[in-house]
């Protein structure tokens, strides 16, 4: 049964995908100039991928390696075998942390990986398999690809070597078993960590353009912004710095004040205090040179002044009859003389 195939071509890039080997794993054929390519993941059925790599009609200069599992190298000496004898020496390019899943011992180390997981050596490596061959270059931070346009990023966690391939140009993500459609690499085979793996998701993933699209190891093609909104896996990582085009040092200080300020928890607000009453201000009556303030008199006091009562109108009358009868009769005793008689009158 034939392979399905898909290819992407922006200009002079080309990226040419062949489904390999019994776990599915997506190889890799890339191209930034016009006839010289690199293969990247061959995980198995070298002979499809070499079939593909002449229908291109271009010419591999080397293999590049996401990580050391046996799904991404199981073809790995039978293809360079196959074009050594037409003449090609293709160099193998993997991390250095993952270089003891090659050479003397390396098809022994996948060996027990798989009889970990219960499953068995020959689907991947056949009857014949002796060693896998050794790694020619070391794939640092930062580095070119056999020449062409495309870094390499460090992102272990599914395995201690587990790189990406960045063509920051194109706007492509070669991220291996790093980051899938919907998921991530798992991390319970030896040499895993989950915290590394978010860290390096968070640190130099999630910081790439939102546009970037992703080629992972299985699965569908994806972007970094489709991951961010619907990769459950993204929503339980905390915000990071974009690192840009900082260098290793400057990566590793402290976070930007941005960042510990969205780290610090908010303080509650606090509760607003309540308007008081407003109570209505008196001027005060200022007093005069040599007179005293008017004493203040209410309305009701005011207007019994002005109109006495009726009940009372009898009573201020009587009062003052009372009041004119003494004075006349006080009038009259003042007139008579001590001994009986009148005062003369003058």
């Amino acid at each position: 049964m034939k392979k399905p195939v898909k290819s992407f071509t922006l200009e002079y890039t080309m990226v040419e995908r062949v489904v390999v080997g019994p776990w599915k794993t997506n190889c890799y054929i890339f191209s930034s100039a016009k006839k010289e390519c690199i293969i990247i993941d061959p995980g198995g059925d070298e002979g499809e991928i070499a079939t593909r790599v002449d229908v291109l009609n271009m010419v591999p200069v080397g293999i590049a390696l996401s990580h050391g599992h046996v799904d991404h190298v199981a073809a790995l000496g039978r293809l360079r075998d196959s074009y050594a004898r037409r003449g090609y020496r293709l160099p193998i390019a993997i991390s250095p942390a993952d270089r003891r899943f090659l050479g003397t011992g390396g098809i022994e180390m996948h060996r027990e990986s798989l009889e970990t997981l219960g499953l068995d050596e020959l689907p991947f490596f056949g009857v014949n398999a002796a060693e896998l061959p050794k790694a020619d270059v070391r794939l640092r931070e930062g580095d070119r690809v056999f020449g062409m346009d495309i870094v390499v990023l460090e992102t272990p966690g599914h395995t201690p070597g587990s790189v990406c391939f960045y063509a920051e140009k194109e706007g492509i993500l070669f991220s291996g078993d790093t980051l899938f459609f919907d998921g991530v690499g798992r991390t319970d085979l030896p040499g895993g960590s989950e915290k590394k793996l978010r860290e390096s998701i968070n640190k130099k993933i999630a910081t790439l353009p939102p546009e970037t699209r992703v080629f992972p190891g299985h699965g569908p093609f994806t972007s970094v912004e489709r991951e961010k909104r619907g990769n459950a896996f993204f929503r339980d990582i905390p915000p990071a710095e974009p690192l840009g085009r900082e260098t290793k040092k400057s990566a590793q200080r402290a976070p930007s004040r941005a960042v510990a300020a969205a780290a610090r928890p908010k303080p509650r607000p606090r509760p607003r205090p309540r308007p008081a009453k407003q109570v209505a201000r008196v001027k005060p009556v200022r007093k005069a040179a040599g007179k005293a303030a008017p004493k203040k008199v209410s309305a009701r006091k005011a207007s019994m002044k002005k109109v006495p009562p009726a009940r009372t109108a009898p009573r201020i009358e009587k009062r003052k009859r009372a009041a004119a009868a003494k004075r006349r009769s006080q009038a009259s005793r003042s007139t008579k003389a001590p001994g009986g008689g009148r005062k003369p009158v003058r």
